[in-house]
């Protein structure tokens, strides 16, 4: 009971078990993305993980309509990134290797952005905090593409709450869906 009344009261949304409870539709782990049958659903992905990552186009070739809602951005480097670690093992570059590996790659990845997203707006929408201490870097050739699919909308409104068959946003808008794709710790 206390929980609930902590939930209500503080208002913001935390991508965790609790705030889910009400919804009454399919709840799908990230981790089981590539065991489920999407076509003609409407799915919502909540969150970012490497899951989400590396099959957000083909949940968006099969689904009817993919809204993403994203909590912040984040780093995406192509899968395909073999010569960055060779850079990185240079004997010049070893002493500085974690703080060299972080710099190197969050360039590569805004980089890697401004040439797969021509929309401005959404590309900074997508744009991550290079300042950010604590950075997480995913590895998808094909993320930015499914994110400007027809079929795809990402959505940076925050999460207001998750009723029964549909989740509110900040800007009013209810987005029903028939599967929400959690992002969250299992624990």
């Amino acid at each position: 009971m206390m929980a609930t009344k902590k939930l209500n009261q503080d208002g913001i949304f935390q991508n965790n078990a609790a705030y889910f409870k009400h919804y009454q539709g399919t709840i799908l782990p990230s981790e089981n993305i590539k065991y489920f049958d999407f076509s003609d659903l409407n799915i919502a992905v909540i969150g970012m993980n490497q899951m989400v990552a590396t099959h957000l186009d083909l949940i968006c070739q099969k689904a009817q309509f993919v809204k993403v809602f994203q909590m912040s951005p984040h780093f995406v480097l192509p899968h395909t990134e073999r010569g960055i670690n060779r850079l990185i093992s240079h004997p010049l570059i070893i002493k500085n290797r974690r703080l060299f590996n972080q710099r190197v790659k969050s360039l590569l990845a805004i980089r890697y952005l401004d040439s797969q997203v021509q929309d401005n707006w959404l590309k900074r929408q997508l744009m991550p905090n290079s300042a950010a201490d604590k950075k997480v870097f995913f590895k998808s050739d094909t993320y930015y593409t499914a994110l400007q699919r027809d079929n795809c909308k990402l959505i940076t409104w925050p999460i207001v709450k998750i009723n029964q068959n549909a989740i509110q946003s900040m800007e009013g808008v209810e987005h029903i869906v028939d599967v929400i794709i959690s992002t969250y710790d299992q624990d």
